[in-house]
C-alpha cells in the first residue's frame, strides 16, 4: 500500500474543532522543537524528502504531466520497482556521492530484468558546471563498475531566477559541427521552483505537498510561511505520527537555515495568519467559547425572566376565577 493510499485509508474521525486546535498545538510544538542553529541545506532537504522511491516516484509522475519526454520514460519502466541504488547511499541518508540515484525495472524486461539508472542532481542555483558534474558521476557510478545500462539523469532546480540548462548549446564556443554532440546518458530539467502549480501539488501525498511547498517558497519567507502552514496543516490532519512530525520538523529546519530570524513568521497562532485559514487560534477559541457562553446566559436569562412574568399572570388571572382552560389558552397563543 502506497503512502498516500495508507494516509487515506485512516482518515481521523475527530471534531473539526479538536483537529483545528490539535493541528495548530502540534504544529507550535514542533516549531519549537526545531534548533536555533540549523544546518539544513538545499541539497540534505533534497535528500532527506525524496530518497525515498514513492515520493522520488510523485515527483517525477507530477512534472510528467506536462513533459511529454518525462512521460515517455516512465511509459518504459516500472515504477513500483524504483529504488535506491547502494553505491550511492551510506550510513547517514543525508549524504552521499551524489544527490540521489535510483534504480528501475524496464516493462516487459523479460528475463535479462533490463534496469535503468537515475541520477537526481539539485540545484538551488544556475551552474554551467552541472552537465560535467553528472558526467562525473556517471563515470563513477556506472563505468567504472562496468554497468553498462542506459542512464537518465533530473536536475532538479528550485533556485529563485529561472534557469534552464537544457537550453544552453553544448561546446558554444565550437563551431556549429560540434553543437550536437552529446552526453552518454538522458537529460530532464525539474524546475520546482516555477512550474509546479500549488492545485496539483494536492494530488499527492501530504509528505510530498510538504516537500515541494517548502522547496518552491524556499526564496520568499512571507510566502513560505503562509503555503507551508496549510501544507503542515494536511500532514498532520491525515498522519499525526512521529513520521509526520519529523518530516514537518526537517522543513522547517530548511526554512530556519535559510531564513535564521523568521521562526515568528511561522506561527500559527497570529488572526492575520490564520484569517480565511478554516482554523481557530487559541486565543480565537476562548473568545468565541466566550462569546458563545455570553449569549446563551443572556437567552436563558431572557427566556427566564419571560416565564416568571407569565407565571405571575397566570396567578392574577386565577385570582379572579378566570378558568383554567381559559388560561391554557392564553397560554398557547404566545
Amino acid at each position: 500500500m502506497s503512502e498516500k493510499e495508507s494516509i487515506e485509508n485512516n482518515t481521523p474521525q475527530e471534531s473539526p474543532d479538536s483537529v483545528i486546535r490539535d493541528i495548530a498545538h502540534e504544529f507550535q510544538v514542533i516549531l519549537d522543537s526545531v534548533e536555533g542553529e540549523s544546518n539544513f541545506t538545499h541539497d540534505r532537504f533534497l535528500r532527506f524528502a525524496f530518497a525515498d522511491p514513492e515520493r522520488m516516484a510523485e515527483l517525477l509522475t507530477l512534472f510528467s504531466r506536462h513533459n511529454p519526454t518525462l512521460k515517455a520514460f516512465l511509459d518504459t519502466i516500472d515504477l513500483s520497482t524504483l529504488h535506491g541504488a547502494s553505491e550511492n547511499f551510506s550510513s547517514d541518508k543525508h549524504v552521499g556521492y551524489s544527490d540521489l540515484v535510483f534504480e528501475a525495472q524496464i516493462k516487459d524486461g523479460g528475463t535479462a530484468a533490463l534496469y535503468v539508472g537515475i541520477i537526481a542532481e539539485h540545484k538551488s542555483s544556475e551552474d554551467s558546471e552541472v552537465m560535467k558534474q553528472i558526467s562525473e558521476y556517471y563515470h563513477h557510478l556506472y563505468l567504472e563498475r562496468k554497468k553498462d545500462v542506459p542512464v537518465v539523469a533530473f536536475i532538479v532546480y528550485n533556485g529563485e531566477n529561472d534557469w534552464n540548462p537544457l537550453s544552453e548549446t553544448h561546446y558554444a564556443e565550437y563551431p556549429e559541427f560540434y553543437h550536437d554532440i552529446g552526453y552518454p546518458f538522458k537529460v530532464e530539467f525539474l524546475d520546482v521552483g516555477h512550474a509546479i502549480d500549488d492545485k496539483e501539488l494536492k494530488d499527492f501525498s501530504p509528505f510530498t505537498l510538504v516537500a515541494l511547498t517548502a522547496m518552491k517558497y524556499i526564496w520568499n519567507a512571507e510566502q513560505f510561511s503562509a503555503t507551508f502552514r496549510e501544507a503542515a496543516m494536511r500532514l498532520l490532519k491525515w498522519q499525526n505520527t512521529d513520521k509526520g512530525r519529523d518530516f514537518i520538523k526537517q522543513a522547517l529546519s530548511y526554512f530556519l537555515w535559510k531564513w535564521p530570524y523568521k521562526r515568528g513568521n511561522l506561527k500559527m497562532d497570529r488572526p492575520e495568519i490564520v484569517a480565511n485559514k478554516g482554523y481557530e487560534t487559541f486565543a480565537e477559541h476562548f473568545v468565541n467559547v466566550g462569546i458563545e457562553k455570553g449569549a446563551k446566559q443572556e437567552r436563558e436569562k431572557s427566556e427566564a425572566e419571560i416565564a416568571a412574568r407569565d407565571s405571575r399572570r397566570e396567578d392574577y388571572l386565577r385570582s379572579q376565577n378566570i378558568p383554567e382552560d381559559v388560561i391554557a389558552a392564553m397560554r398557547a397563543i404566545k
